[in-house]
């Protein structure tokens, strides 16, 4: 999994790799069920408070704020390969 995986499909990743399931993720985070549903769904973006309760159980909060970050980059412009090079 890259940055250009949606923080999303990220988490659905890792629950996958580490057989979770969505009623152990909200124990282990004391996330709502609707809004683990929703964030997977692609309905709810990443927030501090997301980020903090996930943090809980992979990584850090500070991680999912970042692949939210690196994530809304990507989709504002696909195309850019953010090099920082000027188009020719």
């Amino acid at each position: 999994m890259d940055g250009l995986t949606s923080p999303a499909r990220f988490l659905a990743y890792l629950m996958a790799e580490h057989d979770i399931s969505i009623t152990q993720l909200c124990r282990r985070s004391g996330m709502d069920s609707a809004v683990a549903w929703s964030f997977l769904a692609g309905r709810l973006p990443m927030t501090p408070v997301l980020a903090e309760q996930l943090g809980q159980v992979f990584h850090t909060p500070g991680f999912w704020l970042n692949r939210q970050a690196l994530w809304t980059r990507f989709e504002s412009d696909p195309k850019d390969d953010n090099d920082g090079a000027a188009p020719r």
